[in-house]
């Protein structure tokens, strides 16, 4: 990444990591920590490398949420369950929700990459496939549909009348 001509400074601040800790990681192999927190060495190594080459000013090992809310929405249409999805990303179903039903802003980079890992997976197979019974894809795909059609449909702000109230 220095090579690149990204600083400690840039390093810790796409990162979200510390920037005495970044120029520690930075020193000859004698001279850095033995020991990197798993958290802070994906943090760093988890920068995009478009980032490097743009210098683009991300937020501390966040990412937006569309990107995997859109994926998350794809495999639910495609019949896979978020309790199957859940297991396999190591998070909870309602994680998963939260960011499907996009009521996050912004997501660990970590976990978005996982969730475009296992899209790109899930979505070349079936969920007959890995398992999963009819009646669950199925049941996923209705709930999916009805999600979709309830965010297309605008929300009306207007109260109701109450019977025998003068408007």
């Amino acid at each position: 990444m220095q090579e690149t001509g990204l600083s400690a400074t840039d390093i810790a601040e796409i990162s979200g990591v510390a920037v005495t800790l970044v120029r520690r990681l930075l020193r000859p192999a004698g001279e850095r920590p033995a020991i990197v927190h798993r958290v802070t060495a994906e943090a760093i190594l988890g920068i995009p490398l478009n980032s490097i080459f743009r210098r683009q000013r991300l937020l501390p090992g966040l990412v937006d949420v569309d990107r995997a809310a859109t994926s998350l929405q794809e495999l639910a249409e495609r019949g896979w369950p978020t309790s199957f999805l859940a297991a396999r990303l190591e998070t909870t179903p309602h994680t998963l929700a939260a960011i499907r039903g996009r009521e996050r802003r912004r997501l660990a980079l970590a976990l978005d990459r996982k969730i475009q890992r296992l899209a790109a997976l899930l979505l070349a197979s079936e969920p007959a496939d890995h398992g999963i019974a009819e009646h669950r894809s199925r049941r996923t795909r209705t709930a999916a549909f009805r999600r979709r059609a309830a965010l297309a449909q605008p929300t009306t702000t207007a109260l109701r009348e109450e019977p025998g109230q003068a408007p």
